[in-house]
């Protein structure tokens, strides 16, 4: 038995578990759930495509002089930079980062890449200027940048 089907059975057995004892609340957490996966299943999709499309174009071997063990440091560098750029949800970034790693990429470039995407958005810095003020997000954008290189040199390092 693989361990999607474990997964899906304890689901399906919590499912039944919950609907026997709140059937409302219950059913308003599935519509709930329904909504969100109708917001993230585009992005989802286009997320695939686009592993597709790069698996098919680009060689290997690109991904891997650029964000490959070998490139070191810089790596890492372009790893946070591609992620900060990367305007994706968090659901979609992990399987994005998992094709990054098959493609050649090394894991400090890959934890670049999935905390930069998840923690800092280039795309949405003026948004976040005009919410909490640019001292702020700047601070907590250099303060992020550095301490997810540090960990990219750390996974380097140890892996």
């Amino acid at each position: 038995m693989s361990i999607s089907t474990i997964y899906i059975l304890v689901a399906a057995g919590l499912l039944v578990f919950s609907f026997v004892k709140n059937r409302e609340k219950t059913t308003k957490a599935l519509m709930v759930a329904g909504r969100v996966a109708l917001m993230v299943l585009p992005v989802l999709l286009f997320v695939f495509v686009l592993m597709g499309i790069l698996e098919v174009f680009v060689p290997r071997e690109v991904f891997t002089s650029l964000l490959g063990s070998g490139h070191g440091v810089l790596g890492i560098a372009l790893g946070e930079l591609l992620g900060a750029f990367a305007l994706i949800e968090p659901a979609a970034v992990f399987p994005f980062a998992g094709f990054l790693h098959q493609s050649g990429a090394s894991y400090g470039a890959v934890v670049g890449f999935v905390m930069s995407a998840i923690l800092i958005g280039i795309v949405t810095l003026p948004l976040e200027i005009q919410q909490f003020g640019a001292r702020f997000t700047i601070t907590r954008n250099v303060i992020a940048l550095l301490l997810i290189f540090g960990l990219g040199l750390v996974f380097m390092v140890v892996l």
